[in-house]
Parts: C-alpha cells; sequence; structure tokens
C-alpha cells in the first residue's frame, strides 16, 4: 500500500506539481488511511483545489474557520489558502479531488475571462473555501459536472483532459452566476493571517532544534499568551502540538526514506531521547518507528520515488 505524503517549503507550500507544464491539473482518488497520521497536514498552493467526498465524511480546516463535507457532498477551496484536511468520524474517508492553476480557467494573465471572472475569485482572502451540498439544485449541478469529469478521468480516456477542463469551466461559470459575492471583499486586515504564516516559516525553519514557545513567539514579535490564542484560533492547536505533529511527519518520511538508525532521525527530528520519540511516533502513527519503516520503505523502485503523475497526491 502506498502511503501518500505532503512535501512542503519551510512556509508551507507544497512542492507537488499538479499535471504539466501544458496542462496544469491533476485530479485524485485517495483514502485518508493512506496519508501520513491519517491527514492531510497544513499547507497551501497557488492553485484551486475541489475535493468531492465519496465516502465517509472529512474535516476541512482553514485560518479561523471550519467545515464537515459528507458523503455526496463537495468543496472549493481557494488558491494560496492554507488549508488541512482530516479523516472526520470512523470510516475511512475517500475524496476525489482536482488541483489545478487557475489560468487553466482563463487562457492565460491578460485574457478576459481572467481578469473579469477568475483573478477577483482568487484574490478575494475573504473566500478560503466554500461547500456545496446536495440541497441547492445548481449546487447538484456543479457535483454532477465534476463527478462526470471524475468518472472520465479514471477511465483515462484520450480525451481527458478536454472533459475535466470543460466540466471545470461549467463549474466556474455556475459558481461566480449563482454566488454574486464571489468577488467581493471588504479588504479585512490580514495582520493575522501574516502572523500565523511567520509561526508556521519558524517551526518549519527550525523544528530539529532545541526551540522553546518564547522562541516561536519572538519570531513573530508576539508574546507567548498571544501565540497560544493565535495558534488556537487559527490552527485549532497549540504551538507545542503543532510543534510535536511536525517533527512526528518529518521522522516518518526520514524512515521511509533514508536508512538511518532510528536514534539519528529522533536527534535529526528534534527529539531529545529516542525513547520518548518511539512512544509518541507509536501513539500518532499506531505502529513502532522499525514497523512503520518496514511497511512503508521507498526503494528506488517505488512508484512514490519517481514522483509520476498519476501517484502524486494532494
Amino acid at each position: 500500500m502506498q502511503i501518500y505524503k505532503i512535501e512542503t517549503e519551510k512556509n508551507g507550500k507544497e512542492l507537488t506539481t499538479h499535471g504539466s507544464h501544458d496542462f496544469p491539473c491533476g485530479s485524485y482518488d485517495e483514502r485518508f488511511s493512506h496519508f501520513f497520521g491519517g491527514e492531510v497536514p497544513w499547507h497551501w498552493h497557488d492553485e484551486i483545489e475541489v475535493v468531492l467526498v465519496i465516502e465517509g465524511a472529512t474535516k476541512v480546516e482553514c485560518l479561523n474557520t471550519s467545515d464537515i463535507v459528507k458523503t455526496g457532498e463537495m468543496i472549493f477551496i481557494n488558491a494560496n489558502t492554507l488549508h488541512k484536511l482530516t479523516n472526520h468520524g470512523t470510516e475511512d474517508c475517500r475524496i476525489l479531488n482536482v488541483v489545478f492553476s487557475p489560468k487553466i480557467l482563463g487562457g492565460g494573465d491578460f485574457g478576459l475571462i481572467y481578469k473579469k471572472h477568475v483573478l477577483p475569485v482568487i484574490n478575494n482572502k475573504e473566500l478560503m473555501f466554500y461547500k456545496f451540498s446536495t440541497e441547492k439544485a445548481w449546487h447538484q449541478q456543479v457535483i454532477h459536472e465534476l463527478a462526470s469529469a471524475f468518472k472520465v478521468w479514471d477511465e483515462k480516456r484520450s480525451d481527458r483532459e478536454f472533459y475535466m477542463n470543460i466540466a471545470l469551466m461549467k463549474f466556474w461559470h455556475i459558481f461566480c452566476t449563482n454566488h454574486q459575492d464571489i468577488t467581493s471583499s471588504k479588504n479585512a486586515s490580514r495582520t493575522n493571517e501574516r502572523r500565523v504564516q511567520t509561526l508556521l516559516n519558524f517551526i518549519h525553519g527550525h523544528y530539529d532544534e532545541r526551540i522553546s514557545i518564547a522562541d516561536i513567539s519572538q519570531a513573530a514579535s508576539i508574546s507567548e499568551s498571544e501565540c497560544y490564542r493565535i495558534f488556537r484560533n487559527a490552527l485549532g492547536s497549540s504551538p507545542n502540538s503543532y510543534l510535536l505533529n511536525y517533527r512526528l511527519r518529518q521522522s516518518a518520511l526520514l524512515l521511509t526514506e533514508t536508512s538511518r538508525q532510528i536514534a539519528d532521525i529522533a536527534y535529526a527530528s528534534g527529539f531529545n531521547c529516542s525513547t520518548y520519540f518511539s512512544k509518541k511516533f507509536k501513539q500518532s502513527f499506531d505502529v513502532a518507528p522499525m514497523q512503520f519503516r518496514k511497511k512503508y520503505s521507498v526503494t528506488l523502485d517505488h512508484p512514490i520515488a519517481h514522483h509520476l503523475p498519476e501517484m502524486q497526491m494532494e
């Protein structure tokens, strides 16, 4: 079983290339049980993402807001939006998603459609996500359009790019037509967003060092109490929990992609004690580090080692 991983830069931007230069769009069929820790961690990307839940449910989180997306429902996640997805409930959630460049909707930066109907939406910082349910007729329509495109994509038909492009254009047109305030923006202050990004940047850049809450707070020139408040309100976590989770995810990558000793990986991931590391790792992944390595180790002939487009997961 392949285990999907989300690799990011220090600022949280995803490194995965979705699609290709001549068709910047990738479509995926994923189960949460196949992700590290059963979640898609905090990250962002330049692309727009649309997620359709096929089985179970997922909790989608953005800064200061979240929602539960159940079977049959779909969610739009705006470009450049920091977000996280976790399995919700006991059933293993299965999703179909498409991650695509906004330019695929308008033919380029200087096209009229892009300037008139796409750019104002992706620049709307208040529109982080939008959920589509089965209760409204136009919601059902856009869900049907994308579901049909996902089916064609899965069949690997020679015209699947053509079909997906048409479906995305229909989706965008229906979305903009029926949700009139999609392009509105009250120019709300982005101070909190910048602070969160600064805090995460510091953790991602120094997780392998001995850092304290005071160090993290100082990176954004705020008090420790303010640091705790921002993490709690924006990410639903404490800075300690986020740091621990990030260290464990980095250790999981080292376990699967290197042959380093467990103790070395523990220290390289910011843990001062290999025994404590093993304990926390098992609590998080339900398996000991060595067993995890044996189950998910990436070899040179493993598909994920080559980052094949059909195996790249969001």
